[in-house]
């Protein structure tokens, strides 16, 4: 992704571009964003008053008429996003919201895709989404083994940007891709977008139970819905590429557990951020584990980590310093990762009890550093009179939608 100094990037916020490639020949459109003038002609224009141009890449398949084509999501047919992993010649999508997305012209797609269900409940398999032009039209749970999906098979699509999205979160059944079949004219990667929002949580940030009818529901991967958490709206909103990572239950410096002060640890975010998929290499002995190229890194980075490590310190001030000084490190760590990116350390959807050692960590490492970019943000306590509740009093899909609108205020606040 093209990047820009990140004084000036966030003034770019509210401006879109991204043209698909023209049916008639697959020439590149005009695909710039025009903005209104300066009336002040003495001063030089603002870098919100330039045109844009997104890298628009060739075809991956170009006929004129109907035919199967098969492919691998490889970078020249696909635009990947989310992290991934490939492994024995499959890729595997391995977070919330991870996907493919490509522009197609043509009727009908198939996706040979492979999980492994029957080692996980049934409360704890895959469920994979289908969008086309952004509207989900097909959500269906992977079978175990290797199996052939129909995605679409309908009107001729005209240039449509469609999307194969992985909805359940990463410590579920997997969900890799053996290959694409489509009926089609035209195949071809979707542009990048200006600006790519990382999002780094937990169970909140991964949808848990956002679909549930119940708050007496416990965990379901199939009433867990990554296209309705605040961290997908607040990227749509913004007109942002996304990146999840996020598991339930993780945290700092100890995931849930049970008893204050008796850590809980089976993997705890600093842990696993430098990792393409810790937990997929962890189950299957592959060791060391493949880091994640994180390129120029990420415009933004949210972290919204702290509801379950307050489960280990309670209100013990001893722990609490822990919980700082391990967020302090963990802000640096992101840093190293994303060195031009504003960093939004934020708290409060299912409480704000560690939300002061959060601000003083940010700071402490602003203090230190110089670092300017370094932000808190506190949520608004979830309404669950109101807005109802998710499963075992998880966020309900109306708390995150509330949730996406002040974070994407926020957001363009920094601009201003």
């Amino acid at each position: 992704m093209k990047k820009f100094l990140a004084a000036a990037f966030l003034t770019l916020l509210l401006l879109t571009g991204c043209k698909r490639i023209d049916e008639a020949d697959y020439i590149p459109a005009a695909a710039t964003v025009s903005v209104a003038e300066s009336t002040d002609s003495t001063e030089p224009p603002s870098p919100a008053e330039t045109e844009w141009e997104p890298e628009i890449l060739p075809p991956y398949f170009v006929s004129d008429t109907l035919q199967e084509v098969s492919f691998y999501p490889s970078e020249d047919a696909v635009k990947r996003i989310g992290r991934f992993i490939e492994y024995k010649d499959v890729y595997y999508l391995s977070y919330t919201c991870s996907a493919v997305s490509f522009l197609m012209t043509g009727d009908r797609l198939e996706a040979e895709m492979t999980s492994n269900g029957n080692l996980y409940k049934a409360k704890q398999q895959c469920w994979m989404g289908v969008l086309i032009d952004g509207e989900l039209i097909d959500r269906f749970q992977l079978e175990d083994g290797e199996n052939t999906y129909t995605l679409y098979d309908g009107e001729m699509l005209e240039d449509a940007e469609v999307s194969i999205v992985r909805l359940t979160e990463n410590p579920m059944a997997a969900s890799g891709i053996v290959s694409i079949t489509a009926n089609a004219k035209m195949i071809a990667p979707v542009p990048e977008k200006r600006l790519t929002i990382e999002f780094v949580g937990d169970s909140i940030t991964c949808g848990y139970g956002n679909e549930a009818e119940s708050s007496s529901e416990g965990y379901n991967s199939a009433h867990q819905n990554g296209l309705e958490t605040y961290g997908y709206y607040t990227a749509q909103a913004l007109d942002a590429d996304h990146n999840l990572v996020c598991y339930s239950g993780i945290g700092i410096i100890s995931d849930c557990t049970t008893r204050t002060g008796v850590k809980e640890n089976y993997l705890l975010m600093p842990e696993v951020y430098d990792n393409c998929d810790t937990n997929f290499e962890m189950r299957r002995g592959i060791e060391p584990y493949t880091e994640w190229d994180f390129q120029s890194g990420s415009d933004i980075v949210v972290i919204n980590l702290g509801t379950n490590d307050y489960t280990y310190t309670g209100k013990n001030e001893d722990l609490q310093e822990e919980f700082r000084d391990a967020y302090y490190k963990f802000i640096g760590q992101v840093r190293k990762s994303n060195p031009e990116a504003e960093i939004i350390c934020t708290l409060g959807i299912l409480g704000s009890e560690l939300y002061p050692q959060i601000e003083e960590a940010a700071r402490m490492y602003e203090q230190d550093t110089g670092d300017t970019q370094i932000h808190t943000f506190e949520f608004d306590y979830q309404d669950g009179e109101n807005d109802g509740f998710g499963g075992d009093f998880h966020p309900s899909i109306k708390t995150h939608q509330k949730a996406a609108e002040k974070l994407t205020e926020y957001i363009r606040s920094l601009s201003q």
